[in-house]
């Protein structure tokens, strides 16, 4: 096995200096001596990792790019050697940002900050202002939630069910998926109007009960994000969903003591002090 990764490096490093040089002979001398320097491990590389470069057009300098089978890694060798973050703890980590369906509004804007605004939820895992956040995949999810009774069971589904939310309000909650996500970093658009259909999923089998659940995994509903964002703690960032309501839409709880809510699930690093103004 592994001498066919060392024929396949050759060809792959043969290729790039041919193309470079226009010499067979460079090219089989360059693709020599680095195909010996990683079968004697002078070159070793991490799981994952294909190769890396230096120098990419419009990355910072010093910035290394990664040519990477593995996305998350990719993210994390890409966005570590980023001048930015030079001795910040770099770690992956999520957001969880939740806003409360209520009749007649058709706009949610999610805080990003912890103790933003009047009500922070439980459920919720907000941004330190001493922090950064780089997102690389996003959910966009609904939950039901007992708030009468202070609890923070709710599952997150992604799709309308109607065991979950009635027959009435689930056929309502489609329509959020017919919306978009906005997202604005400063004065900057970051997201224009990203699609929330790309979000929907419905799994093959669905909850039909209080005893069963859907069939699902830890990746359903979540949506790579290209390019990626950064949230900053000290800056102003704006999240928020907007989607056609009609007359007499009606995807919020009618059930007292009970929550329809949005939940806007973003994983990716966590950049302990990584704020500018830190």
């Amino acid at each position: 096995m592994k001498t066919i990764k060392l024929l396949v490096s050759f060809l792959a490093v043969f290729a790039a200096a041919f193309f470079i040089t226009a010499s067979p002979a460079a090219a089989a001398f360059i693709s020599g001596g680095i195909t010996y320097a990683l079968s004697q491990n002078y070159l070793p590389m991490p799981s994952g990792i294909l190769g890396v470069y230096v120098g990419a057009v419009g990355a910072p300098d010093g910035k290394i790019q990664v040519i990477s089978s593995e996305r998350d890694r990719a993210t994390y060798e890409h966005n570590k050697t980023d001048p930015m973050y030079a001795g910040r703890e770099m770690t992956q980590s999520y957001l969880r940002l939740e806003a409360t369906i209520v009749q007649g509004k058709n706009i949610l804007t999610f805080k990003a900050f912890e103790g933003d605004g009047t009500t922070v939820y439980p459920t919720e895992k907000r941004l330190d202002r001493n922090d950064a956040f780089i997102i690389d995949k996003v959910a966009v999810m609904l939950t039901k939630q007992d708030v009468a009774n202070l609890k923070t069971n709710g599952e997150l589904v992604t799709y309308p069910n109607q065991t979950i939310f009635g027959a009435t309000a689930a056929a309502d909650l489609f329509s959020i998926y017919m919306g978009d996500l906005r997202i604005s970093i400063g004065r900057a658009k970051k997201l224009v109007a990203l699609d929330l259909l790309r979000f929907l999923h419905i799994p093959q089998t669905q909850k039909s009960a209080s005893t069963n659940y859907d069939q699902r995994s830890h990746e359903s509903g979540f949506v790579n994000l290209t390019p990626q964002i950064r949230l900053d703690g000290s800056g102003t960032n704006e999240l928020e969903i907007q989607f056609p309501a009609f007359v007499g839409w009606a995807g919020h709880s009618t059930v007292s003591g009970t929550e329809h809510r949005v939940v806007l699930y973003l994983r990716g690093l966590l950049v302990t002090g990584g704020s500018v103004n830190m």
